[in-house]
């Protein structure tokens, strides 16, 4: 199974930045020739190009909930996160329950059917800084640990 390991997040914007440095630090542990290991700075459409031709996708990312608390990871399915929406800024900025189900009428059998997000509760992030709050910082381990565990389960219904 081919599985994409895709860390998102801006690395000078604080605790944005976990997703990109989770999969910082997964590239250097996973040996699996199976696994590929990205961080990108982007979402929304852009993504497709880079899930093509995947099984599996983890997503670790930043999360800002209402009532959340700061460092607190979650295992989420995109729909989880995001009813899928025709409604965006520009395309670029389609949330990624709508980018899935844009890929696959576009692509039928070319996005990853298995997607998995790890969500890390931040704070805003809008401070220019490499340095993450003390509980994000925190968990970059245990969500680096999480898709460790993920990828090496075995997959519902194969």
């Amino acid at each position: 199974m081919k599985t994409l390991i895709l860390g998102i997040g801006n690395a000078i914007l604080g605790d944005d930045g976990i997703g990109v440095r989770a999969a910082q630090e997964l590239a250097a542990k996973v040996s699996d020739e199976s696994v590929m290991v990205r961080e990108v700075g982007f979402d929304g459409l852009n993504l497709l190009e880079i899930i093509t031709g995947y099984d599996r996708l983890v997503v670790i990312d930043s999360i800002v909930t209402e009532n959340g608390e700061v460092g607190k990871i979650y295992r989420l399915r995109p729909e989880q996160i995001y009813a899928p929406s025709g409604f965006a800024v520009s395309p670029h900025h389609f949330n990624l329950a709508t980018t899935l189900e844009i890929g696959r009428r576009l692509m039928p059998g070319e996005i990853p059917e298995e997607v998995i997000v790890f969500a890390v509760d931040t704070e805003e992030a809008t401070e220019v800084t490499e340095e993450m709050t003390e509980e994000v910082r925190q968990a970059l381990p245990r969500v680096v640990q999480m898709v460790l565990e993920e990828i090496s389960a075995p997959v519902a219904g194969r």
